[in-house]
């Protein structure tokens, strides 16, 4: 009886501590602030990270998220999908501007809660590129709003974006509006100027709270770079254009292979920030296998035509957005199709236009010149050594006598032997041995 007693006070402990445990675990997670930051270019990669660390700290039930803003601004879809992060978020949000939050940076700023500057910083001059009416009027929409929701003057979140706004003693016509921190104090745009992180997070009360500063990983910082709009719009175009180069060269060299390495580059760039699937990297990869096969067969047709499309399909779809991609897929080919005049120049012409037209005179020769050739038909069957590359036309020398002839597809070198497996009208396809 004693015993029993005793294992029912063990167990009454064993679990009055794991409730202890598991409470002071949850506990220690609820006393957290989030410490995010925002530096560098606004990109797909960085707009990823920002929403995954919201959630997170949403998920724990954080105290707060501090996000640390040194910016000039990026990608306008990128600043609304944090902004919408930031706005989404039940946990007390802030922003300390380190030195500058430009552009985007100015619409993520504003989405928060709080807004603490440092002495020197300044936030503002968001002028939409290309700077157009629709811009202006899209841009300048998503700041007021914003600015209306979280109870500042929408009237100068607008003049922030757009140049014909003029402010009454604050700004005029024909610029756009930067506040300084002191200024930003004063509209009330600001809720406080702190030298250092530390003094910011003491003005918000979260001194005491265990600080989680968040970096982004190795992951996150390559798919930064590569999703940069400069990287990322040169990475397109030079892709586009080395595979051009590839289409009128003979055999499949350095071009094709610089090619694949920067779409794949700017596929991987896209997968890592989380913009891109898995179907839309392999329907990429099956249109560049459509397209070896119409590059190993005779003519042109479904599987080049097909190849083609689902190539540009996954360079779409592999964006941020689709109508993005179809705009900077676009003006990548167009940019690229500039080269074409200088190719034809260079090479007379892409091979896949060469293997709709039988360019090539077949003639018999022999070291003394042009000789009786037999009959085509008679050839098939027969093997013969090649004597200039196959590029894919070029020489065999079958039973002695020379001849104009195309492979199969192939590249094949001079000395190689090789077997005629058609011989149409004056037409004459060899394969590899």
């Amino acid at each position: 009886m004693g015993f029993s007693r005793n294992r029912c006070r063990l167990i009454l402990i064993f679990i009055m501590v794991a409730v202890w445990v598991v409470q002071a675990s949850a506990s220690a997670d609820g006393d957290k602030v989030y410490m995010v930051p925002i530096q560098g270019e606004i990109t797909p990669a960085m707009a990823a990270f920002v929403e995954k660390q919201v959630e997170l700290a949403n998920a724990e039930g954080a105290r707060g998220i501090l996000f640390v803003i040194s910016t000039l601004g990026g990608r306008v879809d990128a600043a609304f999908n944090i902004k919408e992060a930031i706005l989404r978020s039940e946990v007390p949000t802030a922003v300390y501007i380190a030195d500058r939050a430009e552009s985007a940076g100015a619409l993520i700023s504003i989405a928060a809660d709080s807004i603490i500057m440092a002495p020197g910083s300044h936030m503002g001059s968001a002028e939409p590129i290309p700077y157009s009416e629709k811009n202006v009027a899209a841009v300048s929409g998503e700041f007021r709003s914003t600015a209306e929701l979280k109870g500042r003057d929408p009237q100068i979140a607008a003049g922030m974006v757009d140049k014909s706004i003029a402010i009454p003693g604050i700004k005029g016509k024909g610029s756009l509006l930067d506040l300084t921190a002191q200024e930003a104090i004063r509209y009330g745009y600001a809720d406080a100027i702190a030298d250092d992180v530390n003094e910011a997070l003491s003005h918000l009360g979260w001194e005491d709270w265990q600080i989680y500063e968040v970096k982004p990983d190795f992951k996150v910082r390559i798919a930064q770079f590569l999703t940069r709009t400069d990287v990322s719009s040169f990475l397109l175009l030079g892709a586009m254009i080395a595979m051009l180069i590839e289409a009128f060269v003979p055999g499949f060299g350095v071009p094709g292979i610089i090619g694949i390495i920067c779409f794949g580059l700017y596929l991987g760039g896209n997968f890592l920030a989380g913009y891109t699937e898995w179907w839309s990297v392999m329907l990429f990869i099956i249109g560049l296998i459509l397209l070896a096969i119409e590059l190993a067969v005779p003519g042109f047709g479904v599987f080049g035509i097909t190849g083609i499309a689902a190539i540009l399909a996954g360079l779409i779809f592999s964006a941020s957005d689709p109508v993005k991609g179809m705009i900077s897929v676009g003006v990548a080919l167009l940019a690229a199709i500039v080269v074409v005049p200088i190719l034809y120049r260079v090479f007379g012409g892409p091979r896949l236009f060469k293997k709709l037209v039988l360019t090539e005179q077949v003639v018999a020769k022999d070291d003394n010149g042009p000789m009786q050739q037999p009959q085509i038909a008679q050839l098939v069957g027969k093997s013969g050594i090649v004597i200039t590359a196959l590029r894919p036309a070029g020489i065999v020398e079958i039973e002695g006598i020379k001849y104009d002839v195309m492979s199969d597809g192939e590249y094949i070198l001079p000395g190689e032997k090789v077997k005629v497996v058609e011989a149409i009208g004056s037409k004459i396809v060899v394969a590899r041995l």
